[in-house]
């Protein structure tokens, strides 16, 4: 079958009580989303991430960073063409040092509307948090 062309709607959570929506098309990619979380929650592009696509850390079934010493890579393929369901969860892994872990659910799959051109937050909760947190 082929790629229908339709907007993903996604909820990142930093914590339950911080979160984003972010809309992307089946055109963008996971390097797309992973901007769009940066942007998203104000962080600094500065370390190395991997989406974990079953959510489940360190599992095999994952894109990592372009810098990464392993692929596949996140700017290899298309949201479109990663056969992903509504419901789906995805753990988004940044900076190793640090281990920020936003969990990623796939709310909502829509053929009938406009594609975004670009991703865009679509709703939020709560103040981004610190992503440098010194003691």
């Amino acid at each position: 079958p082929g790629i229908v062309a339709s907007s993903y709607l996604f909820t990142v959570n930093a914590s339950p009580e911080i979160w984003r929506k972010i809309q992307l098309s089946h055109l963008h990619s996971l390097l797309d989303l992973h901007e769009a979380i940066q942007d998203a929650f104000d962080f600094d592009d500065d370390h190395l991430y991997s989406f974990f696509m079953d959510a489940n850390r360190y599992s095999r079934n994952a894109y990592e960073s372009p810098f990464s010493e392993n692929g596949p890579y996140v700017d290899e393929v298309t949201i479109g063409k990663l056969e992903l369901h509504e419901g789906q969860r995805i753990l988004y892994l940044f900076d190793y040092g640090d281990s920020w872990e936003f969990n990623i659910v796939l709310e909502k799959i829509d053929s009938s509307g406009p594609l975004p051109v670009n991703p865009k937050i679509v709703d939020k909760k709560g103040k981004s948090p610190e992503q440098y947190r010194y003691f």
